[in-house]
């Protein structure tokens, strides 16, 4: 696990976010690097079968299903950490305010573990999902009520089309918010670094930087002025079409 903290003592929102197949924690630096200097810890498993160490990964989507429960059990770890007055993490993390995100696979995770009426660890108050596939079967997702989430999702994506988010999305009760990237692909625009088998657009790193803080923050500690920095950050001509419903 990857762990990325703010340059605080005191107890912070805590974000753990699911990398996705073939993916790695390491390929996430500079986004979790962003939270982490708006004040949030950043929390990233290394999944044992579909990380991109292991041979054959792209090939274990069956374990993908374990994925959730791997979550939950690294959030128990930090938050019994964080109450471990001998813990060096002791007192770290804000149990009230936890968010999860992924990409990808790391999508369907957090679709699974934190907006699943079902399937969901309610621990979790609010979730990004990037480019992520619906979790089991879309005609049985079925999402929480009144549970924040932001989607965000290039519409030129090669391999999860940009209907499973407007599908998600439309399932959706208010918060709900639709970031379509224009000209987005699938990974290139969360990954560090250049792009590798698609081209990265420039302008979207920034985009998705401050719209995503700008989310925790309303979401994660109840700032009601960041609602409009998140739609501003996220409304850029050329760049991104936004759908929005904060109820």
């Amino acid at each position: 696990m990857w762990l990325t903290l703010p340059d605080t003592h005191d107890a912070v929102p805590l974000i753990i976010y699911s990398h996705g197949m073939s993916g790695h924690a390491r390929k996430f630096e500079d986004l979790h690097r962003v939270w982490a200097e708006a004040g949030y810890a950043v929390a990233a498993p290394v999944f044992p079968l579909s990380n991109d160490g292991v041979e054959g990964s792209w090939g274990n989507v069956h374990d993908v299903p374990n994925q959730p429960g791997d979550v939950s059990f690294v959030l128990d770890e930090l938050l019994a950490l964080s109450a471990d007055e001998s813990s060096e993490f002791a007192g770290r993390f804000d149990a009230g305010r936890l968010g999860a995100s992924g990409l990808s696979a790391g999508g369907f995770t957090t679709y699974d573990i934190a907006v699943d009426a079902e399937w969901r660890d309610q621990r979790f108050t609010a979730a990004v999902v990037m480019s992520g596939l619906l979790n089991r079967n879309a005609d049985l997702f079925d999402p929480a009520d009144d549970f924040p989430v932001l989607i965000i999702h290039g519409d030129q994506d090669p391999l999860i089309g940009v209907e499973q988010a407007q599908i998600a999305y439309r399932s959706m009760t208010a918060p709900r918010y639709l970031i379509v990237l224009l000209g987005g692909g699938h990974a290139s625009p969360y990954e560090d670094g250049p792009a590798t088998f698609e081209e990265k657009i420039p302008g979207h790193d920034e985009l998705i930087y401050a719209s995503t803080v700008a989310f925790w923050d309303r979401y994660l500690l109840d700032i009601e002025e960041a609602e409009a920095e998140l739609l501003r950050a996220a409304t850029q001509d050329g760049l991104s079409a936004v759908q929005s419903d904060n109820g």
